[in-house]
């Protein structure tokens, strides 16, 4: 039998040109429309159209095939409008995006919506227009009324927002209900571009003097009479200068004057203001150097990475803390540069960027970008075109995946063990590094995955010869690795009785550390002052309202916090519950650590980093400058300090509690634990000489404590491998997480027992579950949990995650139970 081509399943009607668009809504597939006469020159795979979707609403669709293929199951409409000339992304792309959707179990509009910047997505906003019924009787309406049809018979059309600038009022759907009412206007859906270019208001000379500089002596002559038009001048010429263009407020500041002097000059003809586009993202204005020499370490895994690229496409280059991984990956960088290829640098937080970011620029100007979350949509949308454009270095977060990458030939990502490379909600949730490795295949490219502590999966697949392994395992310079002492609490507690949070070991040498002019970071992986405000007397504890979890309690707000939903709640004075005096905060976290320090060391200046302190723009790269620049004495923080952060003065770092590290109740907790409190110890003792780790235990025999005191990461994945392979885990199994959410838990419960029943006829001991979560309930919805696990088989696995989405479809279809979210998790680590 003879494989069917697309014209038996779809007729084809050859007078007639559509497109298959995808919709940034989670559409099981594609959608058709057909393209009117006149858009059929401009039409092409890649560029945005406006489409209607629904009853009302207008998106922006993306165009992804040009046929004629006409639907069989429905009738397509029209498109409305092109909103390109050129496409926006590349065919690679959606190749990359069309994997994405299939392997994380999603659609390709949760995708697209991912992967676009907020200003390439329209909005659909709400446009009001007069009415063709309206016979301009003004009689019959108030002056508010008044007011809008009388601008409406000027402007024909009116947003929303311009409604209320006009009756200098925020409620104004009353007046438009009345006017509906009266048929005066009628409401249409509009599409609203967001992006609009950066403009910035400069100054030239006018003419005759731009193209004959030698007539400036009369332009002076004319300004005689002004000192402020005369020094406004004199700025312009020095400005001018040393730029391309000059900006009216550079020269305001420059010859202290304002706006009016400029414009008188203009009226003279000798100035000339005009709007520049500019972009948002800024330059490297300074010199760039040569990076250092090469150590023959360095050289060493440089030579090896080179014999492994001819066999291998992937390299995991495991080299310790302080090796100088990075100045390897700068000398791959420069060779893709020079031969005019683009590269993408992977870092898991941004919170690397900002030190990292000036140690490349240094050696690559303005070749290099940064794309992240803490960007405007408007910064978002310049870098998307750069990129489009063929800038060559572009380091980011994992969302920088999604950039439209024409050249794309190297792939590095760094820190690649870290979880924050995982995405968890909303869809795709995918996992950078993972995704990263799947889209240099697409381009052909190479790729390094750089750690001092590999995750077990990474180190398997490279002991398997999946990729190549290269050794770093010396510090740069010949610096020792850092010294580390565990600290038992457990004893120290009994002898000297619980006084705070640090054990006399690590006292005693944080005074001798700050007597030394050197500095100290303290990890503690929780935010806030006290997990706990709990009573004394009958052992009520402050709970959100809309989540499962106790409220953190926050110095700086005065507050009880949830870190989940972000509900807050004012201290009580007296237990709810029982009326009684004795409530306490029982546990620590970074604000508390922060305060006991001072109690000690009250002459030393103490930083924070944590999700609190970082939540503006810059705010983490002022912390770390300070810290850098010794502004700072001890820097406490949560896992954000232990990534990748270089300081030559950090002597000594503490782990407060590495007994909350490990007790967790994850598969993974060894895994984490170590590489938390391996990556930390790694930021002492870099530059000058040995540094100096103390970590805290009550259970100090731990294996995990012991392998990371002796350095030792083959034990610790020798032990995790058997295990993981006794117990079925990865790599040697497969697992997608399955989480049901809904409001109330009957329905929840009954929602549970028809995707389970749907589940088990089909995957049978695959399933496990359903099971409620450790926390169950999060943002007022109550969550139930399966969990599918399978051996690593494609079939399997491709079988599995069909009927996943399967029973999604047989529950939405079930009376009563199309409103039970589904999330998916594949792969949920």
């Amino acid at each position: 039998m003879f494989p069917l081509d697309n014209s038996q399943l779809h007729p084809v009607d050859t007078t007639q040109t559509y497109v298959t668009v995808i919709l940034p809504v989670a559409v099981p597939k594609p959608y058709t429309y057909y393209v009117p006469e006149e858009f059929v020159p401009q039409v092409k795979m890649g560029i945005r159209v406006e489409v209607q979707f629904g009853k009302n609403k207008l998106y922006t669709a993306l165009v992804v095939e040009v046929h004629n293929k006409k639907p069989e199951a429905y009738r397509p409409k029209s498109i409305i409008s092109l909103i390109d000339e050129e496409p926006i992304i590349q065919p690679i792309q959606l190749k990359f995006w069309k994997w994405m959707a299939d392997y994380y179990c999603c659609t390709l509009g949760e995708v697209m919506n991912a992967a676009l910047p907020a200003n390439l997505k329209l909005t659909s906003e709400t446009i009001i227009t007069i009415s063709p019924l309206f016979d301009d009787d003004f009689s019959d309406m108030n002056d508010k009324e008044y007011l809008i049809a009388e601008a409406l018979s000027i402007q024909s059309e009116l947003p929303i927002e311009e409604v209320r600038k006009i009756l200098d009022q925020k409620t104004v759907y009353p007046v438009i209900k009345s006017l509906l009412d009266k048929k005066v206007i009628y409401i249409k859906e509009d599409l609203k571009e967001k992006f609009k270019p950066k403009k910035i208001h400069c100054v030239r000379l006018q003419e005759p003097y731009l193209s004959n500089p030698a007539l400036l002596e009369e332009a002076f002559e004319l300004l005689s009479r002004s000192t402020r038009q005369v020094e406004a001048m004199m700025a312009y010429l020095q400005l001018e200068k040393k730029s391309d263009y000059v900006r009216r407020q550079d020269v305001c500041k420059k010859a202290d004057v304002d706006g009016s002097v400029i414009k008188a000059m203009e009226k003279k003809g000798i100035l000339e203001v005009y709007e520049r586009e500019v972009s948002r993202l800024g330059s490297y204005e300074e010199g760039t150097a040569e990076a250092h020499e090469l150590s023959d370490q360095q050289k060493k895994a440089i030579k090896e990475i080179d014999e492994s690229f001819k066999e291998k496409q992937v390299v995991l280059l495991h080299g310790v803390t302080g090796s100088g991984k990075t100045r390897v990956y700068m000398e791959y960088i420069q060779q893709a540069l020079k031969r005019g290829e683009q590269v993408l640098y992977l870092l898991p937080e941004i919170a690397l960027t900002a030190q990292l970011i000036t140690r490349l620029q240094r050696i690559f100007g303005n070749e290099i970008a940064v794309y992240h979350s803490r960007l405007n949509n408007n910064e978002r949308v310049e870098l998307w075109n750069e990129v489009l454009d063929g800038k060559p270095l572009i380091m980011g977060a994992r969302s920088a995946l999604f950039l439209p990458f024409q050249k794309l030939k190297l792939v590095i990502i760094d820190e690649e063990h870290d979880p924050s490379y995982k995405q968890r909600d909303p869809n795709p949730r995918y996992n950078g590094r993972d995704a990263a490795i799947y889209l240099a295949h697409l381009h052909g490219a190479k790729t390094i995955i750089g750690t001092a502590t590999p995750s077990v999966e990474s180190y398997f697949n490279a002991k398997k010869g999946k990729y190549a392994l290269v050794e770093m395992p010396n510090r740069y310079g010949g610096i020792q690795m850092p010294e580390i002492i565990v600290a038992d609490l457990k004893n120290d507690f009994k002898e000297r009785g619980k006084q705070g949070q640090f054990s006399s070991t690590l006292l005693d040498a944080m005074e001798e550390t700050l007597k030394n002019n050197e500095q100290i970071i303290l990890f503690q992986n929780r935010r806030g002052y006290a997990p706990v405000y709990r009573c004394s007397t009958c052992g009520w504890h402050g709970e959100c309202r809309h989540c499962d979890v106790s409220l953190t309690y926050h110095k700086g707000f005065n507050a009880l916090k949830c870190h989940y939903c972000g509900y807050q709640a004012k201290l009580p004075p007296d237990c709810p519950a029982c009326g009684s005096k004795e409530l306490r905060l029982q546990g620590l976290g970074t604000e508390k650590i922060e305060d006991e320090i001072k109690i000690y060391f009250p002459e030393a200046k103490v930083g924070r980093m944590d999700f609190d302190t970082v939540r503006s723009k810059n705010a983490h790269a002022k912390i770390i400058h300070d810290f850098e620049e010794g502004r700072l004495d001890i820097l406490v923080g949560t896992q954000m300090v232990t990534k990748g952060l270089d300081f030559e003065n950090v002597a000594l770092v503490g782990v407060i509690s590495a007994d909350q590290i490990l007790q967790f109740p994850d598969f993974r907790a060894a895994e984490r634990g170590f590489q938390l409190m391996t990556q930390v110890s790694g930021r002492s003792g870099r530059k000058k000489k040995r540094g100096q780790v103390i970590i805290q235990a009550i259970k100090n025999d731990d294996p995990t404590i012991r392998e990371v005191r002796d350095h030792d990461y083959f034990s610790l994945f020798q032990r995790e491998i058997n295990e993981r392979q006794t117990f079925q885990y990865p790599p040697f199994y497969r697992l997608i997480r399955i989480t049901l959410k809904h409001k109330k838990t009957d329905i929840l419960n009954q929602a549970g027992y028809i995707y389970g029943k749907y589940l088990q006829q089909h995957l049978g001991q695959w399933v496990k579950g359903p099971a409620v979560p450790y926390i169950s309930r999060i943002r007022s919805y109550y969550l139930l949990d399966f969990m599918v696990k399978l051996e690593r088989d494609p079939k399997k696995i491709s079988f599995a995650k069909r009927t996943i989405m399967d029973a999604q479809t047989h529950l939405h279809h079930t009376e009563g139970y199309s409103g039970v979210r589904v999330s998916v998790d594949v792969d949920p680590y």
